[in-house]
């Protein structure tokens, strides 16, 4: 670092002021310059964390509003949704030697436990609603849309039971059951989607010097 002298050329004292470049920055001793040395030191050991500070930051995706994306999420989670709910009514159907058909699945009305057809339509509800929580991990793996992509997926299916049954649903039943799984897809879909978005975060990735 170079000094300017404090006394002019006429005999005057002025202050000493060290020499700078650029924006005001002593000559080698840079803002940026002397904090990468505070914080990381100097040496090979040095560039190595902080490449290794890089890299870990590249592992976190930016998102943009995509609604090609967006649309096919909804399309394959709701595809997942009637997909799963059918092979669990075929399934528990089957168990009990009854036959399967559409009011198990859009009649508001079959839900209730007064009737067989009505306790196998909510047992197969519940256990959907497992399935679909996986398929939230599988294809949506974002722990905050989870609950959106949920609750579209059930007011989709609300409409295919307005269209289907020619009215709205009123049973008690169906709302309570609904809510039921709603909270369920929600809670685990989100909870299985934040462990995977926590082991993507490397905690200790520099590597070590033998000293």
């Amino acid at each position: 670092m170079g000094w300017i002298s404090p006394h002019s050329e006429n005999g005057s004292v002025r202050p000493a002021f060290p020499l700078t470049l650029g924006m005001g920055s002593p000559l080698g001793s840079s803002p940026s310059s002397r904090a990468g040395r505070r914080c990381h030191g100097d040496g090979p050991l040095a560039e190595a964390r902080l490449v290794s500070l890089q890299g870990m930051a590249g592992q976190f995706r930016s998102y943009v509003w995509d609604p090609l994306l967006i649309l096919s999420q909804i399309v394959l989670m709701q595809t997942v949704y009637y997909g799963s709910l059918g092979l669990w009514l075929a399934l528990v159907d089957g168990l009990v030697r009854s036959s399967p058909s559409l009011d198990q699945m859009f009649d508001a009305e079959i839900l209730g436990f007064s009737t067989p057809p009505g306790r196998l339509s909510m047992m197969s509800f519940i256990l959907n609603a497992l399935t679909c929580a996986l398929g939230l991990l599988y294809f949506i793996r974002r722990g905050k849309q989870c609950l959106d992509f949920t609750v579209t997926v059930h007011f989709f299916h609300l409409l295919g039971c307005w269209f289907y049954s020619s009215r709205f649903p009123s049973a008690l039943t169906w709302w309570l059951v609904q809510a039921v799984c709603i909270a369920l897809m929600a809670v685990i879909g989100e909870y299985l989607c934040m462990r995977t978005e926590l082991k993507e975060i490397p905690l200790n990735s520099a590597p070590k010097s033998n000293v």
